[in-house]
């Protein structure tokens, strides 16, 4: 099939390009290379893989794209998944989010998209009683919980009206080899993998906040199904790990894998605005409708991912605006602000 993968050279869109081309796909890549990796490309020459680097919120550049590849499948990965940064920045984020999941959405049925698989996040169940089931409401209580919220809905209504086939993956806590270390505003195992090889103090916000991790290669499996499953389509699926974790006990996971680092200071701060305290989902329907199994777990993953993150190294901050930075913004955002 002619697949499209936007956000090709992020975590689990560069993962996903290359189990395509593993499996004999003809895929196009788009990424801005804001958060993505350069080195998570596939390596040249590929006749089967054409990388375009574009904004999708550039609706002309995109369109060009459409109207040359036509593809018939779109996994749509490309965004800014910044939660807890989405009330500072909240422009960047939802423009990101929105406007580039609605080009992709317009482009695609003009140009004969079959199947649209998007990647949500279950930041839309709010601040519900975990395990978050499929079943429960969209309850979004942060811009960026929002956005996703709405492209969903967005996708479900252009659908009935247009006809093509869909799949809605919530993943939850990805993390894996291929991941932006330098992002200081989202992605907690990156961060504290980064901060440790910098010698520096890892930051947790509030006691008992719990999630469940997922390392990439648990969940791409299931996520492949999706390019033809008959079952996925029209279902909203949770992805994602099965066992809630603290988040200190993911930390002190974290350190052991870095017995060659000094151990680092852990510094309590108090919650971000919002920020849900226990979340985590039910796996139920990607057990059923996608096989999900969790074959290496979230503890050996963080073991892999730590491997791999010694390989490149400590990495720089990359510094982004924060039009609204505060006082209720976090501490060590506040500090890299300073820096600029």
């Amino acid at each position: 099939m002619h697949v499209m993968v936007t956000g090709c050279a992020g975590l689990i869109g560069h993962w996903v390009t290359k189990e395509l081309l593993r499996n004999g796909h003809s895929v196009v890549g788009i990424d801005n290379m804001s958060s993505g990796l350069w080195g998570n490309l596939p390596p040249k020459p590929n006749p089967r893989f054409h990388f375009f680097h574009t904004d999708l919120v550039n609706y002309a550049d995109t369109k060009e794209i459409f109207m040359s590849q036509r593809p018939e499948i779109i996994f749509h990965f490309a965004s800014l998944p910044r939660e807890g940064s989405s009330e500072f920045q909240v422009y960047k984020v939802t423009s990101t989010n929105i406007l580039a999941a609605v080009t992709v959405l317009e482009l695609g049925i003009k140009y004969g998209m079959k199947r649209l698989i998007f990647t949500s996040s279950m930041a839309v169940y709010g601040k519900q009683d975990p395990p978050f089931s499929e079943k429960m409401p969209r309850m979004p209580v942060d811009p960026y919980g929002v956005n996703k919220s709405a492209t969903e809905q967005v996708i479900e209504q252009m659908a009935e009206t247009h006809g093509f086939e869909w799949a809605i993956l919530r993943p939850h806590n990805v993390f894996g080899p291929g991941q932006a270390l330098h992002d200081p505003y989202r992605g907690v195992v990156g961060i504290f993998m980064n901060r440790i090889m910098r010698r520096e103090p890892i930051y947790i916000y509030g006691e008992d906040h719990i999630r469940a991790f997922s390392y990439i290669e648990d969940c791409l499996p299931a996520m492949m199904k999706t390019v033809d499953s008959k079952k996925a389509n029209h279902r909203i699926i949770n992805i994602g790990g099965i066992s809630p974790t603290l988040i200190k006990d993911l930390a002190e996971v974290v350190i052991r894998c870095f017995p060659e680092y000094p151990r680092p200071e852990i510094i309590q701060l108090p919650p971000r605005p919002h920020e849900v305290v226990r979340a985590w989902c039910t796996t139920d329907e990607s057990v059923k409708i996608l096989d999900y199994k969790e074959k290496i777990g979230w503890e050996e993953g963080i073991g892999r991912t730590a491997e791999w993150a010694k390989t490149v190294g400590a990495q720089s901050w990359v510094i982004d605006d924060l039009p609204l930075l505060s006082e209720k913004a976090p501490l060590p955002w506040r500090e890299l602000a300073k820096k600029t």
